[in-house]
Formats: structure tokens, C-alpha cells, sequence
């Protein structure tokens, strides 16, 4: 099977002129040199970091095998298991950690279509999960902050009176 040299998708007719996937050009060699379109070099993707970068960030390494929207999906599923309650929130983690191991090994093997990595992606997801999660810790703190402020208050007053240090 041939392939575009840009994207690394197959070629659907080898007559072509562009690729039918990205639009690049399939250049035409000049006269005297095979007119066979060269097989993309084969890339790989590290099971071993896709693991290791769900395992910092849940989603971090759907979006390195390509996978952004899955990647944003788990992302998602992990914070809201671990705000309701914190088993469910690490199985869908622990979910998140095997499923990248596997989509990378799959683009290995050939199974599924190979996607590249976008760095620029992984970085943005990583900033915006660490803004998300800074947000929301901030927003708990205020909550318990508040919810104790007002026990304080209660505390040693009468209903009915004014706290002492009221000096009527």
C-alpha cells in the first residue's frame, strides 16, 4: 500500500496528485525514476510514557496518542468520581492509565490508525487541567473557610443575645 509523505495516510488511488487526507502534494519524480510513492517511515508511540502521563494528569496520555476529546473525557470522569466520592474517581484514573498503555500499543501493532502528538496540545491540556484543578481547590477552601467562620461565630452565644463584647 503507498502513502501520503506528509501525513502518512494511505493513498487511496495512486494516481493521484494530492492526498485525499491532508492535501498535500504527491510529487512526481522525475522522468527515469520509479513513479511508486514511498512508504511513510514507520512511527511508534511509547506505551511506557503514554501511561506515565495519564498517570500525572488522567487524559494527559489520550491526548499524546492523538486522542484530545477522550483525553478531555477521562479528565472529566476523574474529577467528577473524585468529587462524589473518591473510589470511583480512581478507577475511572486507574481506567485512564490503562487505556492509554493500550491505544498506543494498538497504533504499535496497527490495529487503529496512527495519530501524531501534538505537543502544543499536550501542553494546553496540561495547563488547563492544573488551572481547573487549582480552581476548584480554591473554591473548597472558601467553602470550608465559610462553613467554619460561621461555626465560629455560633460558638458561645445565646440565641437570642448578643455575643459578649457588646458592652451595652
Amino acid at each position: 500500500m503507498k502513502y501520503c509523505p506528509e501525513c502518512g495516510k494511505p493513498v487511496a488511488r495512486e494516481s493521484s496528485k494530492f492526498c485525499d487526507n491532508c492535501g498535500a502534494p504527491l510529487y512526481s519524480p522525475a522522468p527515469g525514476y520509479p513513479t511508486t510513492l514511498a512508504a511513510a517511515p514507520r512511527e511508534e508511540k511509547s506505551p511506557f510514557l503514554a501511561s506515565l502521563f495519564s498517570s500525572v494528569i488522567p487524559g494527559l496520555g489520550q491526548v499524546y496518542n492523538g486522542m484530545t476529546a477522550r483525553g478531555a473525557a477521562l479528565f472529566a470522569g476523574t474529577l467528577a468520581g473524585l468529587f462524589l466520592l473518591l473510589i470511583p474517581g480512581l478507577i475511572v484514573w486507574l481506567y485512564a492509565i490503562y487505556d492509554a498503555h493500550a491505544m498506543a500499543s494498538k497504533m504499535n501493532r496497527g490495529e487503529i490508525p496512527f495519530m501524531p502528538a501534538s505537543a502544543a496540545r499536550m501542553v494546553l491540556f496540561a495547563v488547563v487541567a492544573v488551572f481547573v484543578v487549582v480552581v476548584i481547590v480554591i473554591l473548597l477552601v472558601l467553602a470550608v473557610m465559610s462553613a467554619v467562620g460561621e461555626m465560629m461565630q455560633g460558638i458561645g452565644t445565646v440565641p437570642g443575645t448578643l455575643p459578649s463584647g457588646f458592652g451595652f
